[in-house]
């Protein structure tokens, strides 16, 4: 079958020689993936490409760019190219892996749901987005529970359990779901049920009675915890047998309301929730869920599951949670199947290690990482106290086309379990033993922040010419002044996050000129306004943005084949251990852009 990688139709060599040209690609292009485009004008990198490479590109147009940059066939240039440059495309294109979904006849191996009626309640509230995901993903996850013959789930970052209701009202999967933050569990439990009341109601209208309703009216079990990277899979599965020993004790009772029980854990410190959460939690439980609270700590985790084998799911799992989940699957016996959309790669901790530490190496003498300055006194920004790092970035997903997201980081603000002493000991990347072997296989942030971003969107924002791009060159132009006034401001993490509110709430900004724009973004700032300097910018470097679109495209290439390294690399982690998987694209890059799914099922 074609279209999406499978280890058991490629030998092992071939896989790590395709890593290995992976990471001699990354590498040889590290002064590109590092360059941010916020600082273009600010640091000239335009005069960092090839003197060729500039004459080709010079004074391109969106479409233009859309047309001979990123589209996978160059079809036309104003110029000829110079070797370089088509070898440097043709290389990231080969490499990338293909990520458009299969097929129709092909994704019929993954079968259709059987939803009737009911398709609209399990999309309430859910946008457009979240939606296409789930019914995707859902479908992929109850054929690969056919395939194993099990009929368990257990979900993991279930956010509020859209996946986890599709899964068992839609296809009467039981499922767990856990979720680290309570809030979101108290959401999930309110739209559990509606779709019960909505069962009962259609049922009662055809005049069939209650308690002939059947599997598909079972709800998910919610639990509450925090799946860190050392986890153990003894505590593992005292977080998912704790849920169904509840279960169980209320099946022994009437359940009429359908409740959700937040079974909470104390499986590690980390699963605390901060002040903030648990005051809007507190607000809305009581009267939303039948709390029935259990504690349970990891020296009582010997406990067997009623079902011994279970999928184990994630939609978009952030940061160390995806590493961390292919790690559990690997050492339980009782996970028989993997299903895990992954995303974030930029917030794993080694990534945030390796960045940290490269910036100390460049280091001068008597220097610090410490910066003083504008937030200095008022506003928190000491390490944080649970990894990974949920709160570090300002987006799950950055755009391609937001000049201002690719700098939000700062090493200064991360609690890593490396900052104890020593290397970080279950890394989210690399993962493999052969991967970890290759010479520079320490990428680091920058890289990894490229390879989640949403290429396909920007490539059709590029193709409309939409009016908005100017907007990135507006953002290069407003870091020259910000620099200028107040240094410190996008050296920590907290000024970039203020950085980013200002601009948000400067509306329809493309429409107006650059000093009017820089004026709004500087006065939300409390930074004097420098009209004189403003239009000097203007003048002199503002017709200069569509080479930082040209730039920014060139860039882009390279995010693709950042992806596949940390995607591959994971497929090499599980083939170590023995078990074959499968690397499939199932959502519409342009609507989802971290649209692969690794499928692995056990021997």
């Amino acid at each position: 079958m074609s279209g999406y990688m499978d280890t058991t139709r490629i030998p092992n060599q071939q896989l790590q020689e395709y890593a290995r040209q992976l990471l001699v690609f990354i590498n040889e292009y590290e002064w590109l993936t590092h360059a941010y485009v916020v600082e273009f004008f600010k640091k000239n990198h335009w005069s960092n490409l090839p003197v060729k490479w500039q004459q080709c590109l010079l004074g391109l147009t969106p479409p233009e760019i859309a047309e001979s940059v990123m589209d996978d066939v160059t079809t036309k240039t104003r110029c000829v190219w110079p070797l370089s440059l088509l070898a440097y495309k043709a290389t990231a294109k080969a490499l990338s892996i293909p990520r458009y979904p299969l097929p129709e006849e092909e994704q019929e191996q993954f079968g259709d749901s059987d939803m009737g009626d009911l398709t609209y309640c399990y999309r309430l509230h859910v946008k457009p987005k979240k939606r296409h995901e789930i019914d995707n993903l859902a479908r992929v996850i109850n054929s690969t529970c056919s395939e194993t013959g099990t009929r368990r789930v257990v979900d993991v970052g279930s956010g509020q359990g859209h996946l986890s209701r599709l899964l068992s009202f839609g296809y009467g999967l039981s499922v767990t779901s856990i979720e680290a933050v309570g809030c979101h569990i108290t959401g999930a439990a309110k739209f559990d049920r509606k779709v019960q009341e909505f069962i009962e109601k259609k049922k009662r209208k055809i005049g069939e009675p209650s308690d002939t309703l059947g599997s598909h009216t079972v709800p998910p079990e919610h639990v509450v915890c925090t799946v860190h990277p050392q986890i153990t899979v003894e505590e593992f599965l005292s977080v998912i047998n704790t849920s169904c020993k509840q279960n169980e004790m209320d099946n022994t009772t009437s359940n009429p309301g359908g409740e959700c029980k937040d079974v909470k854990m104390n499986v590690a410190s980390s699963n605390k929730l901060t002040d903030e959460e648990r005051s809007s939690c507190s607000k809305s439980t009581a009267s939303d869920l039948q709390r029935d609270k259990m504690s349970c700590d990891s020296a009582s985790s010997k406990l067997k599951l009623e079902d011994s084998s279970f999928l184990l799911a994630g939609l978009h799992t952030c940061a160390d949670l995806g590493p961390t989940m292919l790690r559990v699957f690997a050492q339980c016996q009782s996970a028989c199947a993997l299903a895990s959309v992954p995303c974030c790669y930029m917030k794993m901790t080694c990534a945030v290690e390796n960045s940290k530490a490269k910036c100390k190496a460049q280091l001068e003498p008597g220097d610090s990482l410490q910066t003083g300055g504008l937030f200095a006194d008022d506003v928190n920004i000491g390490k944080f106290e649970s990894y990974p790092p949920r709160k570090l970035f300002a987006t799950n997903e950055p755009s391609a086309g937001d000049a201002n997201t690719d700098r939000e980081f700062d090493a200064e603000s991360v609690d890593s379990p490396s900052d104890s002493g020593g290397e970080c000991s279950k890394p989210g990347f690399p993962m493999s033993k052969w991967v970890k072997g290759q010479k520079g296989c320490d990428v680091d942030f920058e890289p990894l922040e490229l390879g989640c971003h949403s290429f396909d969107v920007y490539h059709n924002r590029l193709k409309e010419n939409d009016p908005n791009l100017i907007i990135q060159g507006y953002r290069a132009l407003l870091e020259i002044l910000i620099q200028k006034q107040c240094p410190s401001l996008i050296q920590k993490h907290a000024g970039l996050r203020l950085i980013k509110r200002a601009l948000g709430k400067i509306k329809k900004g493309h429409e107006i000129p650059f000093e009017d724009y820089a004026a709004a973004a500087l006065k939300k700032l409390n930074l004097e306004d420098d009209h004189e300097a403003s239009c000097e910018l203007r003048d002199s470097l503002l017709p200069q943005w569509c080479n930082l679109i040209t730039f920014n495209c060139v860039r882009q290439l390279l995010g693709p084949v950042v992806e596949a390294l940390v995607l591959v690399d994971r497929m090499l982690f599980l083939l170590e251990q023995g078990i074959d998987s499968r690397l499939v694209p199932i959502f519409d890059p342009r609507v989802s852009p971290r649209n692969f799914v690794l499928l692995a099922t056990k021997r």
